[in-house]
């Protein structure tokens, strides 16, 4: 657990600030005295999704992966990810028409996805349109555990 010092010093807040957040804000207060604590829930997390990552074998091309990347699918939820391959189809059902056979498909690679696997492939994905200009390479990279 964080004192205030430690709390002010990490995200720059004044200690006066952090004296009146514990009357009027108890929950962001208690939140930032247990900012390490959640710190390294998150790291042991990452580190379980990062060993069990390795065990996925997953049949997607790089080209399926490049295009649900440039689609306008967004997670917001564990429920969301729980409906990724539905999510991924309302997003295309216009393109059906034109692209039917490789939409369904990866559809069908979604679906077929367990909750974590799914979780797991739209973190990489999330990470990679904030981080990447879709150069093949980093995809092969970013994605080598669901590709075939």
């Amino acid at each position: 657990m964080l004192n205030n010092r430690e709390i002010s010093e990490l995200f720059e807040v004044q200690i006066n600030t952090l004296y009146n957040w514990q009357k009027t804000k108890p929950k962001l207060y208690k939140y930032l005295q247990n900012a390490d604590y959640n710190y390294n829930r998150n790291q042991e997390i990452n580190v379980l999704l990062d060993e069990y990552s390795r065990d996925i074998k997953k049949d997607f091309l790089p080209k399926e992966i490049e295009y649900i990347i440039k689609t306008a699918v967004e997670l917001s939820s564990i429920e969301d990810v729980k409906i990724f391959h539905k999510i991924f189809i309302e997003c295309e059902y216009k393109n059906i028409p034109h692209n039917r056979d490789n939409i369904l498909l990866i559809y069908d690679k979604i679906s077929k996805l367990n909750i974590i696997e799914k979780y797991i492939f739209y973190k990489k994905i999330y990470k990679y349109r904030k981080n990447s200009k879709f150069e093949k390479n980093e995809i092969l990279k970013v994605f080598k555990e669901f590709l075939s």
